[in-house]
Parts: C-alpha cells; sequence; structure tokens
C-alpha cells in the first residue's frame, strides 16, 4: 500500500516527470503538441516490461486543431528510476 499512497502523495511530480522525459525525446512534435496528464497505474504484470513499476499516461493534442494525436507512456519504478517509455502517434 505503500506504493500506492505515494502515487496520491507524488501524482503532481509524477506527471511533471512524464512530461519532461517526453520533452526530452520529442523536440519536434513539442512545439505543437500539449502533453497533457491522462493516467497513472501500478503495473502488476507484463510480458517485456520489468514490473511492479509505475505506469504514467499523458495524452498528447494537437495546439491548432484541439484534437489527441498520441499518447506517451513513461515507465518507472518504485523509487522513480526509468524503466521503459512509448511514444505513440495516431
Amino acid at each position: 500500500m505503500d506504493l500506492y499512497k505515494n502515487i496520491i502523495e507524488d501524482k503532481v511530480m509524477l506527471y511533471n516527470l512524464a512530461v519532461a522525459y517526453y520533452n526530452n525525446i520529442d523536440e519536434e512534435c513539442r512545439e505543437k503538441c500539449l502533453a497533457s496528464p491522462k493516467s497513472i497505474s501500478i503495473l502488476m504484470d507484463h510480458d517485456f516490461i520489468v514490473t511492479p513499476c509505475i505506469e504514467i499516461r499523458l495524452e498528447l493534442s494537437s495546439q491548432q486543431e484541439q484534437k489527441t494525436i498520441g499518447n506517451y507512456f513513461l515507465y518507472i519504478d518504485e523509487e522513480k528510476v526509468f524503466v521503459d517509455e512509448f511514444l505513440i502517434y495516431k
């Protein structure tokens, strides 16, 4: 339950961490996209991601058209150390 409590207490910091990682990998789209907090989950079992870990999802929207154009997923461990990331555009 400590992980759950930590996520609730650190929610804003976790979203900011995901935005910082996203900004590092996608400089080209950064100026055209708005990254908005979408969800934080505890991932307990996965085929190719080390678990347990925390999944932080950002929704990427076009600033001009105001529509969703993709999602960014950041996976970190309990100590907030990078595990993996995925960037998916529609």
